[in-house]
């Protein structure tokens, strides 16, 4: 069973958003900082606003730290014995779900955060003697989480945890590192791309390949040989495309567009999506420009890097909406994006550090 270790003290503070038109995203909303820190960042927001990131208090210790959609701040300590949080993930309630880590984030312990802010282990499997640590990778919707245990002489093993009944369970030899609603886990052991269905039974990924996401009905999105590729529940193998010498598959949403990257094989990687039919369309990036594909939604919606300080959010309708700056010579980086038209990152302004930062968009949907 989980065990509660630890409270931590909340601290309040309402923020909130700079106007912004009708076409417009609302923000940067500046979430601050923990008393007396000069530095923060928003990981993972949830569809209810909530954001969960890192924040470094009064000693420039490295803390968690969770804000609610009023922009109030909890700091989240670490396990006992650990000094870092890492943030995983952020459900809608607002419980966090992350790892307590050592300094170097080598060797650590699950974690998961209630409402109060108290630190709840996510053991690792005892059927393999030795193993001393977990790490979490994700949580589907009914609060299953899966990773995986390590420290033992033996091999990794791909874990789940049932965060309402505290229990654990063995996957199988490797590392989880996505799961689904009904419980089908991917991951990969000794560099081969693994796929549990939901009752843990091995299914073989026909052609091989990385996975990379899955959806609800089970399919699971990569790569196969140089090309992106999907598998459906069973394993059979649709190569999605091969008009570029290379591309692969890293999302996958609720209606079943998959997200990922093309190359013409000049090196230049462009952000790419293929609709529910296969159809495939490029970001389209000026000549001479950079883009990466940070993350999507299930709601038709990419997060997509175009700078070294600029982000988008590529809409289902080919819209682009810039994510303004907190100042015309500052500084952002954008990290995840809501099914709502949140985004969460950090935002810097010359002298000032960065400081954790959400974004609301004032449309989701078709544009």
């Amino acid at each position: 069973m989980f065990r509660g270790v630890l409270a931590t003290a909340a601290v309040a503070m309402v923020l909130t958003a700079v106007p912004a038109s009708a076409d417009e995203p609302g923000g940067p909303i500046d979430l601050g900082t923990l008393p007396g820190g000069l530095t923060s960042w928003g990981d993972r927001v949830s569809n209810a606003g909530s954001v969960f990131g890192t924040a470094w208090d009064k000693e420039s210790v490295k803390r968690g730290a969770r804000w609610d959609a009023a922009g109030r701040i909890t700091e989240l300590l670490p396990q006992p014995g650990y000094q870092v949080v890492k943030p995983v993930a952020i459900t809608e309630d607002g419980v966090a779900i992350g790892d307590s880590t050592n300094t170097n984030g080598w060797l650590g312990r699950a974690t998961l955060w209630d409402a109060s802010g108290t630190p709840v282990d996510l053991p690792p499997v005892s059927s393999f003697p030795g193993n001393s640590m977990s790490s979490v990778t994700a949580v589907n919707a009914h609060g299953i989480a899966v990773g995986y245990s390590y420290g033992g002489p033996g091999p990794e093993t791909a874990t789940k945890w049932d965060t309402a009944r505290g229990t654990v369970t063995a996957v199988g030899y490797g590392r989880g590192f996505a799961i689904n609603d009904a419980g089908a886990v991917i991951g990969s052991y000794q560099g081969v791309s693994k796929y549990w269905d939901p009752a843990g039974n091995l299914v073989e990924l026909e052609g091989g390949g990385t996975a990379a996401d899955l959806d609800n009905a089970g399919t699971v999105v990569g790569s196969s040989g140089s090309h992106a590729a999907k598998w459906d529940a069973s394993g059979h193998l649709t190569v999605l495309d091969t008009t570029g010498k290379f591309s692969s598959a890293k999302k996958i949403g609720a209606d079943g567009t998959i997200y990922g990257e093309v190359d013409a094989g000049n090196g230049e990687a462009r952000p790419a999506r293929w609709d529910p039919l296969g159809q495939l369309t490029v970001f389209p990036v000026p000549d001479g420009g950079w883009s990466r594909l940070v993350t999507a939604n299930d709601t038709g919606s990419a997060l997509v890097q175009t700078g070294s300080d600029r982000s988008v959010v590529w809409g289902p309708g080919g819209r682009m909406t810039p994510l303004p700056l907190q100042a015309p010579d500052g500084y952002c980086s954008a990290q995840d994006l809501n099914d709502r038209g949140a985004v969460t990152g950090a935002c810097s302004v010359p002298g000032r550090n960065l400081h954790a930062v959400r974004w609301d968009l004032p449309v989701i949907g078709n544009w």
